[in-house]
């Protein structure tokens, strides 16, 4: 018997799906899809790019192997929603991608073609150097085990941005 919710199996099967390569590198390549039906007009590809970012982690299966570096995006991204949004570079990479994105899809329903590429550009920009700043922090918090449950966030956020300095 099962002791799990059905929500939790839920959350279980779409993070299994959602760690596929393909799952990511389609939802990375949707956006800009979506912001350029929105520009355009084009109901159909509209509707297309909605449903393959609905659809994307449920139709798609559980990777073989975990070897991929979105695997460890979401591995990463699992972890820091488990154990709560720590990490001030995350935090801010995090809340300003929002308005980019928006401001993206606004222009994009104006038809301001300038803006709607320069925000979205910004916006996948803002989104890559997040998910990089997350594996980072991933790798930090896991390599230190039981230390890093009992670090500060702030003790935990120096030692995020961080990683990629060089040891002297």
């Amino acid at each position: 018997m099962s002791t799990t919710v059905p929500s939790e199996r839920l959350a279980e099967f779409l993070w299994e799906r959602h760690a596929n390569p393909w799952s990511g590198w389609t939802r990375v390549f949707a956006f800009p899809v979506l912001v350029y039906a929105i520009l355009t007009r084009r109901k159909r590809l509209l509707v297309a790019a909605v449903v393959a970012i609905a659809v994307n982690p449920v139709v798609l299966p559980q990777p073989e192997d975990a070897r991929a570096w979105t695997n460890d995006v979401v591995q990463a991204e699992r972890y820091w929603v488990d154990h709560g949004k720590h990490g001030t570079l995350l935090r801010a990479l995090d809340v300003a991608t929002l308005p980019v994105t928006v401001g993206a899809l606004y222009a994009a329903y104006r038809r301001k073609p300038r803006s709607t590429a320069v925000l979205t550009a910004l916006s996948m920009a803002l989104k890559f150097a997040f998910v990089n700043a997350l594996v980072r922090h991933y790798e930090i918090e896991t390599a230190t085990g039981a230390g890093a449950e009992s670090a500060s966030p702030d003790e935990r956020d120096s030692s995020a941005e961080t990683a990629d300095e060089p040891a002297s």
